[in-house]
């Protein structure tokens, strides 16, 4: 937590007390200690006063700062000079009492100002008394810093999914198909996948569909914790290694609250001696403005982005004043805020031969990881999994250092095959502006292992990697990197590599790259230019590169799908001779993706084509759509075709004959705006709003009822079963009370009609009533004629 606090500002800095008085006004300076002024302080206990001593009581207009205060006080004068306030007028300017002993002036406390460090200026003529309180004095102001809210979920309601990628190869050995299948169904208990790889594979070779994974996930936002069985990938550190596995997998998630900041949060702190505004700015970004009352005040909890940073407090008081207060800050990924803790637990078996296989499964296997910020600048980690045969644990770490940047180590030890191994890695890294920097070095022992390794094949003895990176906005960024790997069963790898780039404004962005390798000597170059063509997503590169006297060029003009309906396509070409020519269209509208290539090298060709959509069952109704990748929703407005339907002002669909519509990709546990085309419903329509807000669930969709429904309005005369018209000022009342007037001729105009109503009309003490049909017609203005009342009552 950073501490920041500025400086209070004195209006009197007379060196002692004092008294003057010229029979006009009385004025008494205190000196600012740090040890009188402070609320609570004993160490300066105020004088009492004897029953010798003259005691004047004034009520006077106080000024606190130079600020006119709303009501007056009563002011105890001792000795025409020592000026002494009630205990009440001190908490409503709030400053606290002290914790001397109060004097006792009609059963209310009284305390003597000049103790407190509060300069006062008594004028007799006027009747003020004008106070200078230094800041210090003040109650504290807790702020809260910027922050959203969490967000309300939207419950998901029982429905399906189905998508499909299919494709087709041609080249010289002949014709091959296959396609991508995947299976979802969620409901309030979660969502659940299933992924299937089909292939035309040949007569005796291995099976022509095989399942990749099924899983079932379980999210519980309130706890931040995720629930997954079934086949997923097993989580851990950096240093503990990986595998898909199937089985059951339980820790915390905190991609469920996106408001949730999980790095180490600031607090800055400072002081106004008048009512001021206080500006936060993040790395020159205006993050929070607020209104403070005199005194010290915090700013807790504010959210910072990751690498180095500068926060600064602009304190701008009434009069126009300004406190400027500078202080650098230093986040990373690495650290997790203090308190907050990050686990999971895993139980299953490992994965073989993914995507040639369907349920071949391996070794039994536990794991379990813990991360804890045990401090703002200090998060450790543990690790520990056990297979057959093989064990592993280890501890790990990740510090703030004072100077900016994060600084992590690990030690880890394995037993596997009645062999020992261990593991040590330790690295620094400072991310900013203009200057980067990061070293890493990690040791492993040979008989090391861990999940995702085989027997056999080790770990690098040792691996060390150093970075370097400079950024200047008009000189460009500049790269440098060493990676070395030492193995003792293979040749070692030590690789140089160098980087620039620069932005050229309008005309595209270079970037260079030199590339050697230590252990043959040999060095590759690349240069490449991307050109923006000023037509949408539309953009033209060339690239050259030198590797060992072979020398390669190309030029690709491209043009990239959009987010909605549309084209794209691409085109590369090598500069010489041999080089490869690729071409690619394609084609995207609302529910499928369609994309063909080609390619050439020499004499051989080859092409594809591919189709990519899917489709959604919810609400009882099948929706065609595009791959469904994300949550969506369905949008009801029964009796409105054809309303264009927005998802964060992007159009994404139109309501179909029933007045339904799917709305893909919206974002899981984050806020998502939908809304409706007003223009495209009819005049008559009654709509209580034109925007909705939704929160679904991960991969999961819901039902979402748009509050537009069809008016019937009317417009009649009123007769009466005389045949005579229904007086001026009559009004007409239907089934829920609501009342219309009635005009000239005994017309009326009534709104919000059922198919049937049974309306009254009332006018001078007398009533009747009649029943008026509607027609189910869409006309907005309907003219119903007239309609006679009848049983006329008194």
């Amino acid at each position: 937590m950073l501490l920041l606090m500025a400086s209070p500002t004195h209006a009197d800095t007379t060196p002692a007390t004092a008294a003057e008085a010229d029979g006009w006004y009385t004025r008494v300076v205190a000196q600012s200690s740090p040890h009188a002024a402070r609320p609570g302080s004993s160490s300066m206990e105020p004088r009492g006063i004897s029953d010798a001593e003259t005691l004047e009581e004034l009520w006077l207009e106080a000024t606190v700062n130079d600020q006119p205060q709303p009501t007056t006080v009563l002011a105890l004068l001792r000795g025409g000079h020592d000026v002494w306030v009630a205990a009440s007028d001190l908490e409503q300017w709030r400053v606290a009492p002290p914790a001397s002993e109060p004097f006792d002036h009609h059963g209310e406390a009284f305390h003597r100002l000049e103790p407190l460090g509060i300069s006062s200026e008594l004028d007799r003529r006027r009747s003020t008394l004008d106070l200078e309180v230094p800041a210090a004095l003040f109650a504290d102001t807790r702020l809260e810093g910027p922050r959203r809210d969490r967000v309300p979920l939207t419950p998901s309601s029982l429905g399906a999914f189905f998508n499909y990628d299919l494709s087709s190869t041609h080249s010289r050995g002949g014709t091959r198909h296959s396609g991508l299948l995947e299976q979802g169904v969620f409901n309030g208990w979660g969502s659940g996948i299933n992924r299937l790889v089909v292939r035309d594979n040949p007569p005796g070779d291995r099976p022509a569909v095989v399942r990749l994974e099924t899983q079932w996930r379980r999210d519980t936002p309130d706890s931040m914790r995720t629930l997954r069985l079934g086949d997923t990938t097993s989580l851990g550190t950096a240093w503990s290694g990986g595998v898909r596995f199937g089985g059951l997998q339980w820790g915390s998630n905190f991609a469920t609250r996106p408001e949730m900041v999980t790095l180490p949060l600031l607090s800055l702190a400072g002081e106004a001696a008048l009512p001021s505004t206080v500006d936060l700015y993040l790395n020159d970004a205006l993050r929070l403005r607020r209104e403070v009352p005199p005194g010290p005040f915090s700013i807790d909890e504010i959210p910072v982005i990751t690498g180095q940073g500068q926060a600064q407090l602009v304190v701008r008081d009434i009069l126009g004043r300004e406190q400027l207060i500078t202080q650098p800050f230093y986040a990373s990924a690495r650290l997790l805020r203090q308190g907050l803790k990050d686990y999971s637990v895993e139980l299953g078996a490992i994965r073989r031969d993914f995507g040639r296989a369907s349920n071949a499964y391996g070794r039994a296997l536990g794991t379990a990881t813990y991360r804890a910020g045990l401090t703002n600048w200090l998060t450790t980690e543990l690790h520990a999994q056990v297979l057959q045969n093989q064990q592993m644990a280890g501890v790990g770490g990740s510090w703030l250092l004072p100077f900016g940047g994060v600084m992590h180590a690990a030690y880890a030890a394995s037993e596997a095959g009645g062999r020992q191994g261990d593991l040590m890695t330790l690295g620094l890294q400072r991310q900013g502006w203009p200057l980067s920097l990061g070293a890493e070095s990690q040791f492993t022992s040979e008989d090391f292992m861990r999940l995702g390794m085989r027997q056999g094949h080790t770990l690098p003895r040792q691996q060390h990697s150093v970075f370097f990176s400079l950024s200047s906005g008009r000189a460009g960024s500049l790269r440098l990197s060493y990676t070395a790997q030492n193995f003792d069963d293979r040749d070692d790898i030590e690789i140089v590599n160098l980087g620039y780039s620069k932005g050229l404004g309008s005309f595209g962005y270079l970037t260079l790259t030199a590339l050697h390798f230590m252990e043959t000597g040999e060095t590759a170059l690349r240069a490449g230019l991307s050109i923006p063509l000023g037509m949408p997503r539309t953009s033209a590169s060339l690239s050259v590169s030198d590797r060992d006297d072979h020398r390669q060029g190309s030029l690709q003009i491209q043009r990239s799908l959009p987010v909605g309906r549309g084209f794209g396509y691409r085109v590369r070409t090598g500069l010489g001779g041999d080089d490869h020519r690729q071409a690619s269209l394609g084609l995207q509208h609302d529910y499928q993706t369609y994309l063909l290539e080609a390619s050439q090298r020499r004499d051989q060709t080859a092409s594809r084509a591919n189709v990519r959509g899917g489709v959604a069952w919810l609400g009882g109704d099948l929706f065609a759509s595009r791959h469904i990748d994300r949550s969506f929703a369905v949008v009801q407005m029964p009796g409105f075709s054809d309303v264009q339907v927005y998802a964060d002002n992007q159009p994404v669909a139109r309501t179909n004959h029933q007045g339904n519509a799917l709305v893909p990709r919206l974002r899981a546990y984050e806020r998502n705006r939908i809304s409706i085309e007003q223009a495209d419903l009819p005049l008559g329509a009654q709509v209580v709003s034109l925007e909705m807000q939704v929160s679904p669930y991960y991969r999961s969709g819901v039902e979402l009822s748009f509050p537009v429904s069809h008016s019937r309005d009317a417009f009649f005369r009123i007769l009466l079963e005389s045949g005579e018209p229904l007086p001026v000022g009559a009004v007409v009342e239907d089934a829920r009370g609501e009342r219309f007037p009635v005009g000239l001729r005994g017309e009326t105009f009534v709104t919000d009609l059922e198919s049937s109503n049974r309306l009254r009309a009332l006018w001078q003490g007398q009533a009747c009533e009649f029943t008026l049909d509607v027609p189910e017609i869409e006309d907005v203005f309907l003219e119903l004629g007239d309609v006679i009342c009848h049983g006329v009552t008194p």
